[in-house]
């Protein structure tokens, strides 16, 4: 077995889940991660398989073709070489902003974690009741301290008019 990496974009209907992973099905891959989401009525989803080693990515590409064409989808597989996670002595945490809505809140915010080399790993905005909230999961690299950098996003929230929070991630609950 080895990894590929699907991406599947297209208007959002009903059976678009049910289509792909059909496939997948009968050519006995197996879903090993997998997300979803639907925006202003636009479908995302992506997806690591784990392949049987005969079936390459232009294969998979080649067997989707039929799916994508008549869900109206843009469909794309690559090789996933590389998808292991990063060191085990990154921190999850979650940082939250909520505030008048503004261009600018997701980069100003991404630029200083990048910045801090901290890697975001979820990313979830919403206008809600006319507050704009943003959600990030994120990895601390080592060596920097959450007192730290929620020390450096406070004013730089405060600056754009957003509140900010820092928590630890609570481990997934099945």
């Amino acid at each position: 077995m080895h990894e590929l990496a699907l991406t599947a974009i297209g208007k959002d209907r009903p059976g678009i889940v049910a289509g792909v992973t059909k496939v997948l099905f009968e050519l006995g891959c197996n879903l090993s991660d997998c997300s979803m989401t639907l925006l202003g009525g636009q479908f995302a989803m992506i997806m690591l398989i784990e392949a049987p080693d005969g079936l390459s990515a232009s294969d998979l590409q080649h067997s989707l073709e039929p799916t994508a064409s008549r869900m109206a989808l843009s469909i794309t597989v690559t090789d996933a070489t590389d998808s292991t996670r990063g060191p085990e002595h990154l921190r999850p945490y979650v940082i939250s902003l909520y505030g008048s809505d503004h261009p600018g809140i997701v980069y100003t915010i991404s630029n200083e974690l990048a910045s801090q080399h901290v890697n975001i790993t979820d990313l979830v905005s919403r206008i809600a009741g006319g507050i704009y909230t943003v959600m990030l999961d994120v990895e601390l690299p080592p060596g920097l301290d959450a007192s730290t950098l929620d020390a450096r996003l406070r004013p730089i929230a405060a600056e754009m008019g957003v509140e900010v929070t820092l928590r630890t991630a609570e481990p997934d609950e099945l």
